[in-house]
């Protein structure tokens, strides 16, 4: 009985096992906050380089030898600090006559008033491509005045495959529409 009470009063190795209790748990939440920090930096990167390559399309600017695609490729390469492999990035830019018709559909007679367009069924080709489209935007940069909107979608893998049982891939979309100045 003596030994054991002078076991239970024995305090030597309890840092040991508090340590091993608690560094998984603290390596496991510096781990999170790294993925974290990794998500919203690639998150505000891509805000910042969709109003950056904005500002610039919307002067209509180009150097000799250049486009304003290439140009503003380089723009969200440089503002996304190598975060991101332009290779895997979607950049869409899609021109608009007013605000109110980003991502309108073309109107349609509803004839069977299902609430959707059916084929056969007639619409206003807004765009003039000779189809039914769900946005009435069409691909491209604009000339002056009109109304363009960027977006740039990219996917983040996670870094350490530690969260991949909730997250496998987060999806991080930047959007912005403009006016272009009169050029």
């Amino acid at each position: 009985m003596r030994r054991l009470r002078r076991f239970l009063r024995n305090r030597r190795g309890s840092s040991l096992v508090e340590f091993a209790i608690m560094a998984p748990l603290t390596i496991t939440m510096l781990i999170g906050i790294v993925e974290l920090g990794m998500v919203f930096l690639v998150s505000s990167s891509l805000e910042n380089a969709v109003l950056a390559s904005s500002r610039f399309g919307i002067t209509g600017s180009t150097a000799d030898g250049t486009t304003r695609e290439d140009v503003i490729r380089d723009v969200i390469e440089q503002n996304t600090y190598g975060l991101v492999p332009l290779d895997e990035v979607t950049i869409d830019t899609i021109v608009y006559d007013n605000f109110s018709d980003i991502g309108e559909p073309e109107p349609f007679a509803d004839t069977n008033a299902n609430g959707v367009f059916d084929t056969g069924e007639p619409f206003t080709d807004v765009n003039g491509n000779g189809q039914y489209d769900t946005d009435v935007g069409l691909a491209g940069l604009g000339g002056p005045g009109d109304i363009v909107l960027y977006r740039i979608r990219y996917q983040i893998q996670s870094l350490t495959q530690l969260f991949d049982p909730f997250f496998t891939v987060i999806d991080h979309s930047a959007t912005v529409a403009v006016r272009n100045e009169p050029f």
